[in-house]
């Protein structure tokens, strides 16, 4: 087919059934990040052929859907590399961008989602959470923003959470979680929608996959770790949970690289969960044993509660007879007898952080991982 001169300014060149769009394209042709020369390359396919798809792009680049359509929106926190290769498979495959498509994902919600990986009832058992929810609420308030909660503690909830994203009902999404063994599932579902996600804590086996603020649990395991040499115990037993998860890998990690040989590993009991009722099961554990340990950290307040109840069953006197050291500073640690010497992590702080960070992602600012600090609150029980 030969060329064929629209007007004097625009030119479209037609061959084979391919058409490409040349200086006067509207905007809607191409994502945001593309320059009209980039975008002078796509492809646009003819009426009546298959329409190229963000699937299709994301195949080609080898990343997830979600990439592609930040990228598309502009988003500023899509490393460049990655931007680099997702523009030029969108060259590759010929692909257009949906310009209604794109004018929704921009546009502006006033509202946030909480999402708490765990029943609801979880609020009222553990402490930090209900802590989270309510300083993030206040923050976002601050900042003329709503919450909006929810729950993907099962495949149900987690599905109609998609929904709701699909849905573009928010800006953005904090995910609270202690544990998730189905990462690689769950990570593509939040990589899908093109809102920034960030999450609080350390959920996920050995890596962080997605953007985070944490405590510094490595440091926290440490000082505890110089704290328990400082009053010389000599058989240490530990209450860990979950050690799926780097969270509990790290406080469990930096303690018995500071102690050394007074843990062995016949002293490390996995509880089932986070509750007390589960560090009761594991107190009982130690204390079945003909060498007890004459010092038990427990790597949250929560299970730590469980092992002073068992503690006070048995008759033993803590810290005398078994000293019991926790991690996080909760209510828990605060209000049990004796009061509980953990170490603290400023969950105020870090859900501050969770909603700057989000926020910022929404105005287009790269998400920043954050490691906050921990200090040693030495009380009565060891």
């Amino acid at each position: 087919m030969s060329e064929h001169r629209i007007d004097g300014r625009d030119r479209m060149v037609m061959r084979e059934m391919r058409l490409s769009v040349e200086h006067r394209a509207p905007d809607s042709y191409w994502g945001a990040g593309m320059s009209a020369g980039q975008a002078s390359e796509a492809v646009v396919i003819p009426r009546g052929a298959k329409r190229t798809t963000i699937s299709d792009v994301a195949r080609e680049a080898g990343v997830s859907k979600g990439t592609v359509s930040r990228v598309l929106n502009g988003k500023n926190w899509v490393a460049d590399p990655t931007r680099e290769a997702v523009l030029a498979a969108m060259d590759r495959t010929g692909f257009v961008a949906n310009s209604s498509a794109r004018s929704l994902a921009l546009r502006r919600t006033g509202s946030l989602a909480l999402v708490l990986g765990a029943p609801a009832t979880e609020l009222f058992t553990d402490p930090n959470y209900a802590l989270f929810l309510q300083v993030i609420t206040d923050e976002l308030a601050s900042f003329d923003y709503s919450l909006v909660f929810m729950t993907g503690a099962t495949s149900a909830a987690r599905t109609r959470l998609i929904r709701f994203l699909e849905g573009g009902h928010v800006d953005g999404m904090i995910y609270l979680s202690t544990t998730e063994p189905r990462a690689d599932e769950f990570i593509q579902l939040l990589e899908s929608h093109p809102i920034p996600v960030i999450m609080a804590g350390h959920p996920f086996p050995d890596s962080d996959p997605l953007p985070f603020v944490a405590a510094d649990e490595d440091e926290g395991g440490k000082v505890l770790g110089a704290h328990f040499l400082e009053r010389g115990y000599r058989r240490v037993g530990v209450i860990t949970t979950h050690l799926e998860t780097l969270g509990s890998k790290l406080r469990l990690r930096a303690f018995t690289d500071i102690v050394g040989d007074v843990v062995s590993k016949d002293l490390i009991v996995e509880a089932s969960d986070y509750t007390v009722k589960a560090g009761a099961a594991a107190m009982r554990t130690l204390m079945d044993r003909t060498d007890r340990p004459d010092a038990v950290y427990a790597v949250s307040d929560v299970l730590a509660a469980g092992a002073i109840e068992v503690a006070e069953e048995l008759g033993l006197r803590v810290p005398d007879d078994v000293a019991v050291a926790g991690f996080d500073d909760s209510t828990t640690g605060r209000t049990v007898v004796p009061p509980l010497t953990t170490v603290r992590q400023d969950i105020s702080a870090i859900a501050r952080e969770l909603v700057t960070q989000v926020l910022g992602a929404v105005d287009g600012r790269p998400i920043q991982s954050q490691r906050m600090p921990v200090t040693l609150v030495v009380r009565e029980s060891a």
